[in-house]
């Protein structure tokens, strides 16, 4: 969302991906990043989602500072890969492993963090 040049090059990237013909269906999903710099905002959220509405594609915000729909993010592309394997959009192919599930781990928030060791006075 902070770089206007990365911006106008998504359209040229997603037709450079989309016709390569390794696979028949490509997923994509367009991720405007930095969402809590507003102030260094290059791009508003409304061209965004009007470029990724164009391209057939989903847009969502993050923010890793924030930790805003990051995990979102993940799991858009993630669901949305598995409805694509499952409807028979994408075909496994011999020797691919294919999308992993994994459980998710939860922070506790509780347990104590070692401060850092002291410097080494050698």
């Amino acid at each position: 969302m902070t770089n206007r040049k990365s911006f106008e090059h998504i359209i040229e990237w997603y037709h450079e991906v989309a016709s390569i013909q390794i696979m028949e269906k490509v997923i994509f999903l367009l991720i405007g990043h930095k969402s809590d710099l507003k102030s260094d905002c290059k791009v508003s959220t409304e061209e965004a989602e009007g470029l990724a509405a164009s391209l057939g594609i989903g847009f969502i915000e993050t923010s890793a500072k924030s930790n805003t729909n990051v995990d979102l993010a993940f799991e858009t592309l993630t669901n949305t890969i598995y409805e694509a394997l499952k409807n028979k959009e994408i075909d496994l192919q011999e020797g691919w492993d294919g999308v992993k599930v994994i459980h998710k781990r939860t922070c506790n928030p509780q347990k104590k963090r070692r401060k850092p060791q002291e410097k080494c006075h050698c």
